[in-house]
């Protein structure tokens, strides 16, 4: 394991000297089981305390206080940490706070004994002498702090063609955060604005087909502004715009009362391929999940139940990689 966080401690300081537009790459692993399990699709779909990372557009839909919390051990070597609190502060309103910390603890510091001990028995004094004696460690820390607010909003519209008018959802968000990094004695610090909506309506009223579900559209503009990282080496990093295109159908089956969700997402900031994800909600108690992102399938579960008339919401996720299998553990209080 030791070699590992060798290898890993390299690997982040060389992203720290070439980091640029990838300084917020951390926040890139989202914050939910859920999310996870579903390929990180959700950006036209979550709802709930979580959609901040994704549309925060979704922060308009929270009508009651929620928690969230989350744990990963990425790989056995990193610790992905988040919480978070949401609730109403108007009627069409909703605001949430949330953290993620994502550490890399106890890299040792080996000294360069091959380039600093020339002499032959002296370098072998020394390496028996290491052996002897624990290094000093530092950590790679990475953490943001977001602000979200969402507001909703709905609308009768009627498109001309067809005498029927039909309900469309048009809830807004927006994010304020606060990047934080550091590695060794290398720290930087960054602000930043994420912007969020999306479109929902019904299939049933648009096209006329009695049995069809809600049908959503989101778009995210993340760093719309150009988040800066400013680094305590006088170096400045660009973190660019992303934006984000998302595809959300709910259909549901009630003579079996299921539900199932599709997510569609595309992220043009990098090439990625598009990231496909499938929820089944059966009577609102489990969810059966799976995704299709880059690094292959991803799968999960949720469980929904209710103690002392308050909501929780448990999800499990697994991500087969190449690095290692990585098993993500979150949930949702709602009061």
């Amino acid at each position: 394991m030791t070699i590992f966080r060798i290898i890993l401690s390299v690997v982040l300081l060389i992203s720290l000297s070439f980091s640029g537009e990838y300084a917020d790459a951390f926040l890139e692993n989202g914050v939910s089981a859920r999310a996870q399990a579903m390929g990180n699709s959700l950006g036209a779909l979550d709802q709930s305390i979580t959609s901040f990372i994704s549309n925060p557009s979704g922060i308009g839909y929270i009508r009651s206080p929620q928690v969230g919390l989350m744990y990963t051990s990425q790989f056995g070597l990193a610790n992905h940490n988040y919480a978070g609190f949401a609730a109403p502060i108007a009627k069409k309103s909703s605001a949430s706070l949330n953290w993620i910390r994502y550490s890399v603890d106890d890299i040792p510091i080996r000294p360069d004994i091959l380039r600093q001990v020339t002499d032959p028995e002296t370098r072998r004094d020394s390496v028996l002498a290491l052996n002897n004696h624990p290094f000093d460690t530092f950590n790679d820390l990475e953490q943001a702090i977001y602000l979200s607010v969402g507001h909703f909003i709905s609308r009768s519209v009627s498109l001309g063609w067809r005498y029927s008018r039909f309900t469309l959802e048009i809830p807004l968000g927006v994010n304020f955060k606060f990047i934080h990094k550091k590695l060794y004695d290398v720290e930087g610090y960054g602000l930043g604005i994420d912007l969020g909506g999306r479109l929902r309506f019904s299939g049933a009223e648009v096209f006329e087909l009695s049995k069809m579900g809600q049908i959503s559209i989101g778009f995210a503009l993340r760093d719309v502004t150009g988040t800066i990282i400013y680094w305590n080496t006088k170096r400045q990093d660009e973190i660019r715009i992303n934006p984000v295109l998302s595809f959300a159908y709910e259909q549901a089956i009630n003579a079996y009362d299921i539900l199932l969700n599709l997510g569609i997402e595309k992220e043009y900031r990098y090439d990625d391929k598009i990231r496909y994800g499938l929820e089944c909600i059966i009577k609102n108690r489990l969810n059966i999940r799976a995704g299709l992102i880059n690094s292959g399938l991803t799968t999960g579960l949720g469980l929904n139940f209710k103690v002392m008339n308050q909501i929780i919401h448990i999800d499990y996720s697994f991500l087969n990689h190449d690095l290692g299998a990585t098993h993500r553990i979150g949930g949702i209080l709602e009061f």
